[in-house]
């Protein structure tokens, strides 16, 4: 029985289709329309993908292709130019393949941006949801201590910390995860306050779902196409606080690569290796780009208003 009526309902799609009628498609189909057709934001993602597995396979492409490392000096094979024999983005200072310390540098990099990113995504959601749902004294505690985090210089407060804690990788991640939740949580609090009195959201408290089922079954899949945006422009400016602290100073120390703290001490050696500032400069400036032209592209393939 169900087969026919299977059957019979295809029967009936194909004929509107034939008639000129073709089925309405849902926000995320026509978002996935929409990127496919968008030109720039694919370009964006495809160089971004590229980085990401280059800076995951850093260590076959070091030993294995190119056959070098990044910790190996050689004081009389330093500042070579680009192209030279054995080295294809020249040395440093110390005689040590810049290639292959760039590709480590992007595991660190990007590594930190996605994580913290995902952290304070994480905790954004839980606390902005919660502030919404509940309403009254709680939400009023969270935005009084939203306000006053923010009320604080965030390069100084990162500063403050990373100079009280060493600033190894993890650390990072955990303070910029920790720190950099409050606009995720502005954003999830509002979308909450305007989604928990609708109809299917009373339908689901009638049917007796519990508050935490209707915060993360009914509220929060809701809004994943803004928190994927967010999460996308959240990771390109995680990576700008940590090349920011590398480049001052307070972030990952040598000898562990970040393109921040690269770019810092090629700095010096700008006149005699000019590669050494200019590489490390342009991963940045290239990533942070296509991280918020894609965040840019996203936001306009979700957005109902736009006539396709």
């Amino acid at each position: 029985m169900r087969n026919g009526r299977s059957a019979v309902k295809i029967a009936k799609l194909k004929q509107r289709h034939n008639d000129g009628f073709t089925p309405s498609l849902n926000l995320y189909q026509k978002a996935f329309r929409r990127i496919r057709n968008d030109r720039p934001t694919l370009l964006a993602m495809a160089v971004l993908a590229g980085f990401a597995l280059l800076a995951l396979f850093a260590p076959f492409l070091s030993e294995t292709v190119f056959q070098v490392d990044q910790v190996t000096q050689a004081v009389r094979s330093k500042y070579l130019p680009l192209f030279s024999e054995g080295h294809v983005l020249g040395t440093d200072e110390l005689g040590r393949d810049h290639l292959s310390r760039l590709l480590y540098g992007g595991r660190i990099s990007l590594g930190i941006g996605v994580a913290a990113a995902v952290l304070s995504l994480g905790i954004g959601i839980v606390v902005g949801v919660f502030a919404g749902f509940y309403g009254g004294i709680a939400d009023d505690l969270i935005n009084w201590f939203m306000v006053t985090l923010n009320s604080i210089p965030g390069l100084y407060l990162l500063i403050i910390i990373t100079t009280l804690l060493s600033p190894s990788p993890l650390t990072l991640v955990l303070i910029f995860g920790i720190l950099g939740w409050t606009g995720t949580t502005r954003l999830v609090r509002a979308e909450t306050y305007s989604i928990k009195e609708r109809e299917y959201i009373i339908a689901a408290r009638a049917m007796g779902g519990s508050n935490w089922r209707i915060m993360f079954i009914h509220i929060v899949p809701n809004i994943f196409s803004l928190l994927i945006i967010t999460l996308s422009q959240a990771i390109g400016g995680l990576i700008l606080a940590e090349s920011s602290l590398s480049f001052l100073g307070f972030g990952v120390q040598p000898p562990t690569p970040t393109w921040g703290n690269m770019l810092s001490g090629g700095l010096e050696y700008a006149r005699k290796a000019p590669h050494l500032v200019y590489l490390p400069g342009l991963l940045i400036t290239t990533t942070v780009f296509c991280l918020y032209l894609i965040g840019d592209g996203l936001r306009d393939a979700f957005d109902p208003k736009i006539a396709d």
